[in-house]
């Protein structure tokens, strides 16, 4: 989950008009409901209609009930106001002075360590001009608070650094998308149920270790539910698994249909059962594409932006840890012929990279040529530290 995981940082993109401050205002109305130990800070932007006419842009801070002009249209402009005395963004004469003016109250919240959520819509162009305000988000971005924000989309040097500050979660609204966005977000700072994922390359013992746990929790009286990816239920991940075994599909296709299938499985399975207070215990998740698929080729980031778009956050990625050398003397014991997938140098890429993207999840590395009943034993230890009160 986000609000107890090591990444502080939501970033939300989209096309010009597509619904980010919607989004990001219903779940600033979230956080305030539910009770978080955080004080809320921040601004929206937003646009000043006239007869159904954009005019410009406002700042509004509800939580200082302060509200400050932004920019309007060059051609609105006043006489006695000199455009060229201020900023432009195509055809839009930008005033900084409100924002400098937040900006300064809000330094004495700018506080490394500080309990404060802060809420930012938006980090775009007319917001960038602002020295000042580069200043803010840059210390920000340093800083241990939490953040979310919207992000815009362009060629601005300052905006492509911000996007590209890591680790941080990053979602993409769409007209498709932004009513299920919501949903899938606010699980993230408040939810009923643990999401527990199991990870590793090819022969690591994955299904055995996890289905041993799901039996484990439920002696302990967990409501407990096992599932895997790609499903098994699925419409998406019938297809898929009829795919992979014909070996014929090309990854792009696969890619495609690994979107699909977990946007079916988080929407009719992963969401509702965490809503209900139930664990979810997974054969792989979507580690396992940015792991695999991105030792395919596939942009790491990319991959990243339109998986977290639709997963919510695992609480706890238990990670089984093989060698290579390991992993193929198990799958030769087993199968007689070993796919492009099973080789040694694609395995090597594959454990690379989940070394490389385990640090920005809560995770719990296990050793998988250690006894299964020892890691196991390891692993309720774990759950019982972390998650004391839903075990007790």
């Amino acid at each position: 989950m986000f609000l107890q995981g090591p990444r502080s940082k939501l970033f939300v993109t989209g096309d010009p008009g597509v619904g980010k401050t919607t989004l990001v205002e219903k779940l600033t109305k979230h956080l305030s409901e539910i009770n978080l130990p955080f004080k809320i800070r921040g601004f929206f932007t937003k646009e000043i209609r006239e007869n159904s006419k954009r005019k410009g842009f406002k700042i509004i801070d509800p939580f200082l009930s302060k509200e400050f002009l932004l920019a309007k249209r060059k051609d609105l402009v006043n006489p006695s106001e000199s455009i060229n005395t201020y900023h432009t963004v195509g055809k839009y004469a930008v005033f900084l002075e409100g924002l400098e003016t937040l900006l300064e109250e809000y330094k004495k919240d700018l506080i490394d360590g500080a309990q404060v959520f802060w809420v930012i819509d938006e980090v775009g162009k007319m917001e960038a001009l602002s020295k000042s305000f580069c200043h803010f988000i840059e210390k920000l971005l340093g800083s241990s608070c939490f953040l979310l924000a919207t992000v815009g989309k362009g060629e601005t040097p300052f905006l492509k650094k911000v996007f590209s500050f890591e680790p941080a979660l990053r979602c993409e609204v769409t007209p498709d998308n932004r009513d299920f966005l919501e949903e899938r977000l606010k699980v993230e700072f408040k939810r009923k149920g643990k999401l527990i994922v199991f990870e590793g390359i090819d022969g690591a013992g994955k299904t055995s270790i996890s289905k041993l746990l799901v039996k484990a929790l439920e002696v302990q009286g967990v409501s407990v539910f096992w599932g895997c990816e790609p499903t098994s239920q699925g419409p998406y991940g019938k297809v898929l698994r009829e795919k992979l075994q014909q070996k014929k599909a090309h990854p792009l296709e696969i890619k495609q249909l690994f979107l699909k299938d977990r946007e079916w499985n988080v929407k009719n399975f992963i969401l509702p059962k965490l809503k209900e207070g139930a664990w979810i215990v997974l054969d792989r998740y979507y580690l396992s594409t940015l792991s695999y698929q991105g030792a395919q080729g596939f942009d790491l980031k990319s991959l990243f932006i339109e998986n977290e778009t639709i997963a919510p956050l695992p609480d706890l990625v238990v990670y089984l840890d093989l060698t290579i050398e390991e992993a193929l003397k198990r799958l030769n014991s087993t199968r007689d012929n070993l796919t492009f997938f099973e080789k040694t140098e694609f395995l090597t890429k594959v454990r690379e990279n989940y070394l490389k993207i385990l640090p920005w999840f809560n995770h719990v590395k296990l050793d998988a040529t250690k006894p299964l009943e020892e890691n196991l034993n390891y692993l309720i230890e774990t759950l019982h530290r972390k998650f004391k009160s839903s075990l007790s």
